[in-house]
């Protein structure tokens, strides 16, 4: 494993040795500080017993400071303070090489698809879809490298090493030697027109990880978790896919990923996940898209301008899927969740946004009936 990390960060950080030794000595390293606070409030009930859970959370509580101490060398350290206790996200110093790419040193967002890679801010809708949780967590420590500049910025590639440390624990792992997360993402933007909001974007996504139980809960944050276990298994594989369109006010964008935990009996658990969404802005705006990801919704004219925001009507259905395998050692969880979600986001500003999902999932619980959910956010940053 330390020979597998060493070659992977000579590969890597090879083409940054032609760096520019022209250093700008009138540069000033810079620094700007960030904030996010998302508030979130949950009703749920079943259909069949009346049963109903309230709840209010924050959801993300972020702080940041990021900078370049050089031209070619940037840095981001950010936390979350959601559960009153600090949480690492964005924890690196990266090197940019042009058209070599960049590569981070760190804690950054692992390559996993597009959902994972879009910021929350910038989500669609109040949480991602069920099949982003089979990644232990949306950040990685360890090497990673992105270049979005292949084929004249129409295609990207990103890889990444990362360690099994938890966010909550500082990304400590002191057991790199049972093995470390392998991931790598290629995409590739078939149309790619930003000024008339023409987009066609095509990606794939591999995944190699130590085995690992599975829980998710369906597209809320606050209700229960579905937990299956996979006994004996040593290691597990990922294979995603995903795709989106944007044509000016109408969008598209879907994923579909397969799970597969190995073990030493050469049984093999599969968990397949896939999800797909349509959004319309009532009011013209487009999605913009950046660098393999979604990003900051810009309304025409916003409240504080005196217009009326931007608009955005969206819809989702998303499933999980788990083989006979899986079933058979985990009797009481279900064999497939599925999730349709409705709603709508209103920007007041490109920084403040309301947004509203109802949720029915339907997770074959006949005796308690399908779980009906309604998620009101209000978050802003700056």
């Amino acid at each position: 494993m330390q020979r597998n990390f060493f070659y992977f960060l000579m590969l890597i950080f090879f083409p940054f040795y032609g760096f520019s030794q022209d250093t700008n000595s009138k540069f000033i390293p810079s620094y700007t500080f960030n904030g996010r606070i998302q508030a979130d409030y949950e009703y749920h009930t079943r259909a069949q017993t009346g049963d109903t859970f309230n709840a209010f959370e924050f959801r993300r509580l972020y702080l940041s400071v990021k900078g370049k101490m050089h031209p070619q060398v940037s840095y981001k350290m950010e936390v979350n303070l959601a559960r009153a206790h600090i949480i690492f996200n964005d924890m690196y110093i990266q090197f940019h090489g042009g058209k070599w790419g960049d590569f981070g040193i760190g804690s950054m967002v692992e390559p996993a698809g597009l959902n994972i890679e879009t910021s929350s801010k910038y989500i669609t809708f109040n949480e991602r879809s069920m099949l982003t949780s089979l990644q232990n967590h949306r950040w990685g420590a360890g090497l990673h490298y992105e270049n979005f500049h292949l084929l004249n910025g129409f295609a990207g590639f990103q890889v990444a090493l990362t360690n099994n440390g938890r966010p909550d624990e500082g990304f400590i792992d002191k057991n790199m030697e049972k093995g470390q997360n392998f991931v790598v993402r290629l995409t590739a933007t078939l149309v790619k027109k930003p000024k008339k909001g023409h987009l066609i974007h095509l990606g794939v996504n591999y995944a190699s990880r130590p085995a690992k139980d599975l829980s998710f809960r369906p597209e809320n944050h606050l209700g229960n978790k579905y937990t299956y276990e996979f006994p004996d298994a040593t290691r597990r594989f990922e294979t995603g896919v995903e795709w989106a369109g944007v044509y000016n006010n109408f969008s598209l964008q879907g994923e579909w990923k397969r799970q597969i935990h190995t073990n030493r009996l050469d049984k093999r658990y599969f968990i397949t996940g896939y999800y797909g969404f349509m959004s319309y802005f009532v009011t013209g705006e487009s999605r913009p898209y950046k660098n393999g990801a979604f990003g900051r919704v810009r309304p025409i004219r916003d409240v504080f301008d005196g217009g009326f925001g931007a608009i955005e009507l969206m819809a989702r259905f998303s499933n999980m899927q788990a083989s006979a395998d899986v079933r058979d050692v985990n009797p009481l969880m279900p064999g497939r969740v599925s999730n349709w979600s409705l709603g709508f986001n209103w920007y007041l500003s490109s920084h403040l946004a309301f947004k509203y999902n109802f949720n029915i999932t339907d997770d074959q619980q006949t005796a308690l009936g399908k779980l009906f959910a309604h998620l009101v956010r209000i978050q802003i940053d700056f």
